[in-house]
């Protein structure tokens, strides 16, 4: 009897919790919105997708451009798995703050070692910044609204992929759990120096090195050794499965492809970037906002 009345026992939805459903809802109707304007565009022949794809072929990037990235960054991380087995075999333990300390090591000298190389491949193909990531820019404001109208426009797609992933997860019984960025935040043992780098480094760092990596390097090789649409495909598998969060895989995959298309459209990596920088720093206010919020009385 108990645990029927405690199966019926009302529930109270938090302030914050219903600011955050309110920001999703907003969210995926200005997302309805600007999609069919978008659409409409398209089919109205405003938007010249061969010629968008063409700037693709303009940028310097090769294959052995990818592969001298990889093997820097593979390099890296299998130096960093060594110095975590060695510190396990003479069982180094380090307190929970040392290890907060460590990984802000690791991963600014992650995104340190990524730039650097990034910038010694554009030094060797002898082009500037602009040649290589970007078509000539109206302005860098104007730039910037077009990354949050795309930013909006890839709203409801990522939704819905989202809620059906869940769908597929519970159906299967497949636990549901965030990702490590997202438990770190919300780990209220954290200091606060932790959780501020954790924001940036998810709205600032990630966002930058990462759209470099995939939409402004990756993107163009795989598109001059396959079709665009296959180049997309293949870069947003990429993108998702470095990730490492099998549940989060299909949302992931939709977000590479739109950051991806934001790129083509736009022919500037600015364009995702701020894509990028804005569905991060925005999923973590609403994750923030929705943590632990709904208690049954």
């Amino acid at each position: 009897m108990n645990d029927v009345t405690a199966s019926l026992a009302p529930v109270e939805v938090s302030v914050p919790a219903i600011i955050a459903g309110l920001l999703v809802f907003f969210l995926l109707m200005a997302g309805i919105v600007v999609d069919a304007l978008l659409l409409r565009a398209s089919r109205d022949r405003k938007f010249d997708w061969p010629k968008q794809c063409g700037l693709l072929l303009t940028r310097p990037w090769r294959w052995h451009d990818g592969m001298h990235l990889l093997l820097v960054l593979g390099s890296f991380f299998a130096a960093m798995i060594l110095v975590a087995q060695i510190m396990d075999r003479c069982c180094i333990i380090l307190s929970d703050n040392a290890e907060r300390a460590l990984m802000l090591l690791e991963t600014v000298l992650m995104q340190i070692v990524a730039i650097a190389a990034i910038e010694h491949l554009r030094r060797r193909h002898e082009r500037t910044h602009m040649e290589c990531f970007s078509k000539p820019l109206p302005s860098l404001a104007r730039t910037l609204g077009t990354g949050v109208v795309f930013y909006v426009a890839m709203m409801p797609p990522i939704i819905a992929a989202a809620l059906g992933s869940n769908l597929v997860l519970r159906v299967f019984n497949i636990p549901v759990e965030s990702q490590d960025i997202l438990r770190g935040f919300a780990d209220p043992t954290a200091p606060l120096w932790f959780r501020g780098y954790l924001i940036i480094l998810a709205v600032v760092f990630a966002p930058i090195v990462e759209e470099l990596i995939f939409r402004g390097i990756a993107l163009p090789i795989a598109a001059r050794r396959s079709s665009p649409v296959a180049a997309v495909v293949v870069v947003s598998l990429l993108f998702a499965l470095v990730h490492g969060h099998l549940p989060a895989l299909a949302p992931l995959f939709t977000v590479g492809v739109c950051l991806s298309l934001g790129y083509i459209c736009s022919g500037s990596v600015i364009v995702p970037m701020t894509m990028h920088a804005l569905f991060n720093g925005i999923n973590l206010a609403l994750f923030y906002l929705s943590y632990d919020a709904i208690t049954p009385l």
